[in-house]
Order: structure tokens, then sequence, then C-alpha cells
């Protein structure tokens, strides 16, 4: 795996980006605390995805092809 990019769930723009639109909602009566945040961003090292119940995540995976292009001959 040479590269992994987390879309929004069409995969059209990149999550981080996604991010950074996103509304903020301010409650009356809330204390502002959310609570245990999951689905932070993937390890380039690890690639390991935590999933939150009933939550979907989009990725593009991008192969290095070129390293094993001659290992069927």
């Amino acid at each position: 795996i040479k590269e992994v990019k987390e879309k929004n769930l069409s995969a059209n723009q990149e999550r981080i980006e996604m991010e950074k639109k996103r509304l903020v909602w301010k409650v009356e009566g809330s204390s502002g605390n959310e609570g245990v945040s999951r689905g932070g961003p993937v390890d380039p090292k690890e690639l390991t995805v935590e999933l939150a119940p009933m939550q979907i995540r989009t990725f593009i995976i991008y192969f290095d092809h070129s390293s094993h292009l001659f290992d069927a001959l």
C-alpha cells in the first residue's frame, strides 16, 4: 500500500477538508463536552481503522504496483 486517503461518504472530498467546514451547533444547556471520540486519522504505518457503532468510513487506497511488476514472471 502506497497511500491511504480518507474521504467523505460520497468520496468527493477529503475528510480533513470536510471537518474544517462542519457546523458546530451550540445547544442550550449543553456542557460542551463531547463523549469518546472515535474515527481519528489513519496511521500510515499501522493502517488501523477504528469504527464506532453504525459508522461508515470511506477510503481511497493507492497501491505501488511497480514493486511487484516482475514477481509473476
